[in-house]
């Protein structure tokens, strides 16, 4: 007799800190859930295993968040996962993929200690929505000994990974049928094995939407609207009785449809949420419909499950036939990253930041500091989730849940700060004594002695670069330099080695006036560079050891000129969202062909300089300053420096931004001269080269129009003349051309010497601010590596360093 075809059925809630309510309202509703879900397994316990309820924990957040609620139903809890009815995975949240590796492995320790304190298994990961992540999260997971990761990658201003041109989601035929051919492609679930940088590997199961099965309607299949309150789920009184027709129809139309597509298993995994929508609560109507299907059919079998019962079924399966893709995996959804320019840069120093904190909090074994380190992470886990306005941002900017929401993420980068700069008080008044003479404490990450720019503030001193220096324990000195107008922020180049270094503050006799000149030349022994007057970016950059000219001067934009982008098209952000990748990719049906007008989608505008340039020398660095003004760009200050004792050139661009009416994004365009395609891009755990579908490259098709970057880019020519290219504070990095639309994805290509920083963009229709205003700065350091013992070493040299403190 044929074996039934077999559907494995789970049931989650997708995770949103926002988006669908403010963050406190879901942390209450979570708990209300999870009451419920133990009110359903203790119903059901004793039901038929195939349609027993159970529950995956989407996110070990949810976990958490329960029992730390709810202490007194721990032990119920661990009694229904011992039993098979819960499955906790691993999880934490759902992160954009500028999370590194560090704090992505930190957002396991307390499922990991939960699951063992317990003894509990933990056995898969599951992201769901997110289109990418850090490539060392291969290895983490492996590391930890979690075998199996799922994902639910969400195509919505997306590509399908692995997939075939122009593919969607099945889904979407239903949803969206008005702008899609019939015959459009659909994704088609696989597994491979996912390999790290450093050589860990999982088994991957890429599934399709995590809600697909509510539209198939195995679960309530109501799609809600924008704006709810918590008791949103009342107005969906869809009974098993109503859904059950759906399901009879639709499941084996999809099981038909995946087969004529190749779909190799006699198995299949299908999500469900209790209700069609993000931050469902559980339900029991897919339990009474599994039930009446399995006594109705017998080529189809249906059961309720949890995903580590999905993967123990796969694994019956041949998989020695599987591919290995030891790839990075960027994720589309990046681009959202843009969209909160002053807190990414934020993010980004807490990250650079938080080696020292946990150095100096173990160091001091400080309760009180531990603590504050403590608060930190869980606020930078949560900055670093996914979700950063509410999903009626575009359609009802005016609403109050925006402003609710957006402002509460905000408060999240915020305190991650600071939390962390009181773990570091905390921790450095464990470790030292108060001092008569104020004395900078710098701790170091290396076991050598380096020459590194500390990035300090004067705190509660008044400091005068002209009148003080800094000393170390042996007498010799070390000048500063302020480093911004605006605030008390200096920097000095100093000699920082292994764990805690102090500098004291002495005073010197005055020096000499600084005298400004209008001159266009920076020079170094290391770098020439000269200032076009026109762009306010570089018409030369010269490598003083080979005599490597790196600007292209030939490109239609400068060296480092900022670009604005917006989208002037009659169908607005929608014409570089989903409605542009079906126009790009061939696969809009004749009503949105017809209704996708035939005109310009972007306008770009540049800056008029207005002053400058004013060539201003300093101890440090020198300093080419220019002013340029736009209507729908504002005021810019454009910074040139050129590092005196180290290989250094740096862009800083101090940005006074107007709200943008019109959908924009912006660029800051750097043409590179060279004749190869050498490009690596730093992702979470490694470097790889963007285009590439081999080993050391990107899977194929995941996002190209833009990516990622952790530190920096890596810039090589034929005759190995190398380059770093550090984008300190906007991580959004776009090759080749100022293209968003760049949906070719099936297909490997090549670098063409382009990068452009992308540290503003507001293309998406929901989630994200639709615009914003007020002092961004952005700085882009680029470095000559040859003289440093590796990349790491070049990186350390360039990458600021930011003091601990005074004291």
């Amino acid at each position: 007799m044929k074996q039934p075809f077999t559907i494995y059925v789970i049931q989650s809630a997708h995770t949103d800190i926002g988006f669908t309510h403010p963050q406190e309202q879901i942390e209450r509703m979570y708990l209300d859930y999870y009451d419920r879900v133990l009110e359903l397994c203790h119903q059901t316990t004793e039901i038929s295993e195939s349609h027993r309820f159970k529950w995956t924990c989407e996110t070990s957040w949810q976990v958490r968040n329960y029992v730390e609620a709810r202490p007194e139903r721990e032990a119920e809890l661990v009694h229904f996962v011992r039993t098979g009815q819960i499955e906790i995975t691993a999880s934490y949240l759902h992160f954009t993929d500028l999370i590194d590796p560090d704090a992505y492995r930190r957002s396991l320790e307390w499922v990991i200690g939960f699951c063992q304190k317990h003894d509990l298994p933990l056995k898969c990961a599951l992201h769901c929505d997110i289109n990418g992540w850090p490539w060392a999260v291969a290895d983490i997971l492996a590391d930890c000994d979690i075998p199996y990761f799922c994902s639910h990658v969400h195509m919505d201003m997306g590509t399908d990974p692995l997939g075939r041109r122009g593919s969607v989601h099945y889904g979407w035929l239903f949803e969206l049928s008005d702008q899609l051919r019939p015959d459009v492609p659909v994704r088609v679930p696989q597994a491979f094995w996912w390999q790290g940088p450093q050589g860990g590997r999982v088994l991957h199961w890429l599934n399709e939407h995590y809600h697909l099965g509510n539209i198939l309607g195995l679960s309530g299949n109501l799609l809600f609207g924008l704006e709810k309150t918590r008791h949103f789920i009342e107005t969906d009184r869809l009974t098993a009785a109503d859904l059950y027709p759906i399901a009879q129809r639709e499941i084996p139309r999809y099981i038909k449809r995946l087969q004529a597509d190749g779909y190799p298993y006699p198995l299949l995994l299908l999500s469900t949420g209790g209700f069609y929508v993000d931050n469902s609560p559980p339900d029991t109507r897919w339990c009474e419909i599994i039930a009446r299907w399995n006594t109705e059919h017998d080529d189809i079998h249906i059961r309720t499950a949890t995903l580590s019962e999905w993967f123990a079924a796969l694994e019956t399966q041949n998989l020695a036939a599987l591919p290995t893709q030891q790839v990075a995996w960027p994720d589309h959804w990046a681009h959202g990253l843009g969209a909160a320019t002053k807190r990414i840069a934020q993010a980004r120093r807490t990250q650079r930041r938080r080696p020292q904190a946990q150095a100096m909090v173990e160091q001091s074994a400080s309760a009180v500091a531990a603590d504050y380190l403590a608060r930190s992470l869980e606020n930078e886990r949560l900055s670093m989730e996914h979700t950063f306005n509410a999903w009626c941002a575009q359609a009802r900017p005016s609403a109050p849940m925006n402003d609710f929401i957006q402002s509460a993420k905000e408060l999240y980068f915020h305190r991650a700060e600071l939390y962390q700069q009181e773990a570091i008080s905390s921790a450095l008044r464990s470790i030292t004594e108060a001092s008569t003479t104020p004395t900078l404490y710098v701790y170091g990450d290396t076991t050598d002695v380096e020459m590194r720019l500390v990035h300090f503030e004067s705190g509660d001193f008044a400091l005068d670069p002209t009148t003080h220096v800094l000393t170390d324990a042996a007498g010799n000195t070390y000048p500063f330099q302020r480093e911004r107008t605006d605030l008390p922020h200096l920097l000095a180049l100093l000699p920082v080695g292994g764990g805690l270094c102090h500098f004291r503050l002495v005073p010197q006799p005055a020096s000499s006036e600084v005298s400004n000149a209008a001159h266009t030349l920076l020079e170094t022994n290391a770098w020439y560079a000269e200032i076009d007057v026109t762009t306010g970016g570089l018409s030369s950059l010269r490598d003083r050891l080979s005599n490597y000219e790196w600007v292209n001067s030939s490109h239609s934009y400068g060296f480092g000129q900022l670009v604005h982008e917006a989208i002037m098209h009659p169908l607005r952000y929608s014409a570089v969202g989903n409605k542009g990748r079906f126009m790009a990719l061939d696969t809009a049906s004749n009503a949105l062909r017809e209704a996708f007008a035939d005109k310009p989608i972007f306008e770009h505008s540049v800056l008029q300089i207005v002053d400058g340039p004013l060539a201003t020398p300093g101890p440090i660095f020198d300093t080419i300053t220019l002013v340029g003004e736009a209507e729908r760009i504002g005021r810019v200050q454009i910074h040139w420096r050129a590092y005196h004792a180290l290989p250094l050139v740096e862009l800083v661009l101090d940005w006074d931004k107007q709200w943008g009416e019109l959908s924009e994004a912006v660029y800051v365009a750097f043409p590179f001269a060279t004749e190869t395609d050498r490009l690596w891009l730093e992702s979470g755990g490694g470097c790889f080269q963007p285009g590439k579908h081999t080993t050391g490259g990107q899977l194929m098709g995941t996002c190209r129009s833009y990516y990622t970057v952790q530190r920096a880019a890596s810039l090589a020519v034929a005759d190995q003349t190398r380059l770093l290219w550090l984008p300190l504070d906007a991580p959004l990095v776009m090759p080749n051309a100022m293209n968003y639309s760049q949906w070719e994805v099936t297909e490997p290509w090549d670098w063409n010497g382009f990068l452009a920083s992308m540290p503003v963009n507001h293309y998406w229709g929901t989630n994200f601010a639709i615009s914003q205003r007020g002092h961004l700065r952005l700085r882009y350091r680029l470095c000559n590596p040859s003289g440093s013992a590796n990349d790491e070493a070049a990186l350390r040299m360039s990458v600021p360093l930011d003091a601990l403190g005074w004291r």
